[in-house]
C-alpha cells in the first residue's frame, strides 16, 4: 500500500468515525424525545402520568426489538447499509408522529421508532471499532458510544427553546428532520465497512444468536449479557430516582434539579475518561470503574450529607457508572471478531433493555415496601454492581484480554 492510499484510508477512517458520532447523537435525540415531550402531550390530550407510560415504555420496547432483530443483519450484509436504513427510517416515522391525534397512535409509532434506533446502536459501535487499528479497539467503541449522552443534553436544549411555544410536535420535528439529514451524510460521506471491503462479512451460520451461543463463545456471551443487564438496571434506576430522592432530603426542586444534572454532567465526563483509558486491559478497566460506583453509592447511603458533599458524591457516582457504561460497550465489541461484532453488541444491548424496564420498577417495589430514609435508596444499585464488578474480573481472566480478531 503506498503512503497515498494510506492516508486516504486514514482520512476515511476520522470521517467515518465522526460521522458515526454524529449518528449517535442524533440517535441520544430520539431516544430522549418522548421523555421531554411527555408534559406537553399530557396536556394536549388530557392524560394523567400512569396513561403517559405506555407511551415512555415503548420505544424501549422496540429498542430491544431493534437490536436483537434488525441489528445483527449488520454481520451479514454490511454495517453502513443498516445504519443508514434505521436512521432513515426512525426519522421518517418521527415526522408521521407529528400528525399523531390520539395516544395509541403516539404509542405505536414510538414503539416503530424504537426498532429503528435499536439497530443504529450495534451497528454503529461495530463499524466505529473497524475503522479503528485493532490495538485502539475497545478505546474507539466506547469513545464513541458517549455520543447517546450527548444527544440527550441536545434533546433537553431543544425542548426548552421551542416546547413553551411550538408544543410537543416541535421534538418530534427535529427529530424526523435530524435523522433524515444525517443519512444523506452517511450515505455520501460514510467510508465502506472495512470487513465488506475485505469480502470477510459473515457468511450464515458464523454470525448472529448461534454464532454467539456457541460453545467457544457462549460462556463470555453470557457475562457480557449478565453485565448489560445489571448495568442498564443501574443507569435507569438512578436516572429516574436522584430528582426525587434529592427533594425527598429536604431540598427544593430547583436543587433537586441542579443536583440531577450535575449526576449526567459527572457521566459525561466519566464516560470521556473511560473510553480514553480502555486498552488491551479494557475487562479490568470495567471492573474498576464498578466497584468505584459500587462504592460512591454506598458512601451515600451511609449518612445524611450536606449539599456540596452530596452533589460532589453524585457527581462521581454519575462519572463512575456511566464509565462502566461506556467500557461494556467498547469491551464488548472487542470480544468478538468483526464478523459477529454487530451480533454480539446487539444482543447485549437489546438484552440489557430488559434491565433499563426493571430499573425503575425496583425503586417503586423498594418504596412500597417501606424503604427507611431516602439515602437508604443508594444501596440499591451496590449489588448489582458488584456482580458487574465480578462478571468483569472473570472476563478478564478468561478471553485473555485480547481484541477480538485474537480470540478463538
Amino acid at each position: 500500500m503506498s503512503m497515498t492510499e494510506r492516508a486516504e484510508g486514514q482520512t476515511g477512517s476520522w470521517r467515518g468515525f465522526i460521522l458515526i458520532l454524529i449518528a449517535l447523537v442524533v440517535e441520544g435525540f430520539d431516544l430522549q424525545a418522548a421523555n421531554f415531550a411527555a408534559p406537553s402531550i399530557l396536556e394536549a390530550f388530557d392524560l394523567t402520568r400512569v396513561q403517559i407510560g405506555p407511551l415512555l415504555s415503548a420505544s424501549l420496547v422496540g429498542v430491544l426489538f431493534g437490536a436483537v432483530v434488525i441489528g445483527p443483519l449488520g454481520d451479514r450484509y454490511g454495517r453502513r447499509m443498516i445504519l443508514i436504513a434505521s436512521c432513515l427510517s426512525y426519522g421518517v416515522l418521527s415526522l408521521v408522529a407529528v400528525f399523531a391525534t390520539s395516544l395509541m397512535q403516539l404509542i405505536i409509532l414510538r414503539f416503530l421508532i424504537g426498532i429503528g434506533l435499536g439497530a443504529v446502536m450495534p451497528n454503529a459501535l461495530a463499524l466505529a471499532g473497524e475503522f479503528a487499528p485493532r490495538k485502539h479497539l475497545a478505546r474507539a467503541v466506547g469513545l464513541v458510544g458517549i455520543g447517546v449522552t450527548f444527544g440527550g443534553v441536545v434533546a433537553g436544549a431543544v425542548a426548552a427553546r421551542y416546547l413553551p411555544t411550538h408544543g410537543w410536535q416541535s421534538i418530534f420535528v427535529a427529530g424526523g428532520i435530524l435523522p433524515i439529514i444525517i443519512c444523506v451524510l452517511l450515505w455520501f460521506g460514510l467510508p465502506e465497512s472495512p470487513a465488506l471491503k475485505r469480502e470477510t462479512l459473515a457468511k450464515p451460520g458464523t454470525s448472529g444468536l448461534r454464532a454467539i451461543l456457541s460453545p467457544a463463545y457462549r460462556p463470555r456471551t453470557l457475562a457480557i449479557w449478565g453485565i448489560f443487564t445489571m448495568l442498564l438496571m443501574v443507569v435507569y434506576l438512578l436516572g429516574g430516582w436522584i430528582p426525587m430522592l434529592i427533594k425527598d432530603q429536604g431540598y427544593s426542586d430547583r436543587t433537586a434539579a441542579l443536583v440531577a444534572t450535575a449526576y449526567h454532567a459527572g457521566g459525561v465526563i466519566g464516560g470521556i475518561t473511560a473510553s480514553l483509558l480502555l486498552s488491551e486491559r479494557y475487562w479490568r478497566i470495567l471492573a474498576l470503574f464498578a466497584a468505584g460506583a459500587a462504592l460512591s453509592l454506598a458512601a451515600l447511603s451511609a449518612a445524611s450529607w450536606g449539599i456540596v458533599p452530596l452533589t460532589a458524591l453524585i457527581v462521581l457516582a454519575g462519572a463512575l457508572v456511566t464509565g462502566t457504561q461506556n467500557c461494556i460497550n467498547g469491551s464488548t465489541g472487542a470480544s468478538y471478531p468483526a464478523e459477529m461484532r454487530a451480533s454480539g453488541l446487539g444482543w447485549g444491548l437489546g438484552l440489557g433493555r430488559v434491565g433499563s424496564i426493571i430499573g425503575p420498577l425496583a425503586g417503586s417495589v423498594a418504596l412500597m415496601m417501606g424503604l427507611g430514609a431516602p439515602r437508604h435508596f443508594f444501596i440499591l444499585p451496590v449489588l448489582p454492581l458488584a456482580i458487574v464488578c465480578l462478571l468483569g474480573l472473570w472476563l478478564a481472566r478468561h478471553t485473555g484480554q485480547t481484541t477480538g480478531e485474537k480470540m478463538p
